[in-house]
């Protein structure tokens, strides 16, 4: 599986960077960046160039924002069939997750576990006290 992280500004490089930090080097990830006065066919011309000798039905994206222009550059080439499928709101939790799970999972089994288990990669501390306290009064 390759995945492609793109976000605005350098936010692709310094999440593999981070993931590599804690997980090992990852080969599979390929990071781009959507720089400023660039648009939306400037970034999808970038991940053509990156994603034209991937298999396609093997290429997760990892998006930073849902609905931003990395989002729709990726979005464009998963409508074509260029890529498999697109996850919005890169985090480093994500991240780790795809790669850990990427060798064992088909993009499709990946997505779905990925989003079956997101609303555990976010934690407040005021919401887990409450919830603690709650146990220590029963």
């Amino acid at each position: 599986m390759k995945v492609v992280l793109i976000g605005h500004g350098h936010t692709a490089e310094a999440m593999k960077g981070a993931v590599e930090m804690i997980f090992g080097k990852v080969d599979d990830f390929y990071p781009i960046a959507f720089l400023p006065k660039e648009g939306l066919q400037d970034l999808v011309t970038k991940m053509k160039a990156v994603t034209d000798a991937f298999d396609a039905d093997d290429t997760l994206v990892i998006a930073d924002l849902f609905a931003g222009t990395p989002y729709n550059a990726a979005a464009t080439l998963a409508l074509q069939h260029e890529v498999h499928d697109v996850i919005a709101g890169m985090s480093l939790p994500i991240c780790l997750e795809v790669a850990s799970q990427m060798a064992n999972m088909q993009v499709e089994e990946l997505v779905t576990y990925i989003m079956k288990n997101s609303d555990g990669y976010t934690k407040a501390l005021s919401i887990i006290n409450r919830e603690q306290a709650e146990e220590e009064d029963f």
